[in-house]
């Protein structure tokens, strides 16, 4: 790394050498592309997910859920809300769950919440769900009392197969 700079390396101070291995714009000649970057070094940001905070937005998410009790069928009632305190804890989620990107007025991610929703309902428990009856529309009336709201359609969407594989397992094992 050949780097024409005075300024001697310390507190602050990055020289960084990066190397492009595959380029989308094809220019005769080139083989590599080399690019330099001198600047300050940013102070390491802290996590926004501390312990507290995890655990008052996990909360937040279990009052969320604790809405479609009245849908889960009798076999499942006394288990749900364990069930879902397991699956916040499960890595697959977690790292998606406490990021609510864009979305407005929570503290977690909605959307994801309801794509799990759906799973369980409809496609947990060996394929049968663990609702009484899955009706994506009713559900999404009882998280806003009536009004109409954006995570209609996210009722209707599975979480990844990761997650999915994640609580068959967990199913599996501690709920079978």
């Amino acid at each position: 790394m050949n780097l024409d700079k005075d300024t001697p390396p310390g507190t602050g101070n990055v020289f960084q050498e990066i190397r492009i291995g595959y380029v989308e714009q094809f220019n005769n000649g080139v083989h590599s592309i080399v690019n330099n970057f001198y600047g300050t070094q940013r102070k390491p940001q802290t996590d926004s997910r501390d312990l507290d905070n995890v655990k008052s937005i996990r909360d937040d998410i279990l009052r969320y859920v604790e809405k479609t009790l009245p849908f889960v069928a009798y076999t499942w009632k006394d288990k749900y809300m364990a069930l879902w305190t397991d699956i916040l804890e499960l890595p697959e989620v977690v790292a998606v769950i406490y990021n609510r990107g864009q979305q407005e007025d929570t503290r977690f991610n909605r959307k994801e919440v309801c794509h799990i929703i759906n799973y369980l309902g409809k496609y947990a428990n060996g394929g049968i769900g663990i609702f009484r009856n899955y009706v994506a529309s009713r559900i999404a009336e009882c998280f806003e009392d009536g009004k109409a709201h954006s995570v209609r359609p996210e009722l209707g969407f599975r979480p990844t197969k990761e997650i999915q594989s994640a609580i068959n397992k967990l199913m599996e094992e501690k709920y079978a």
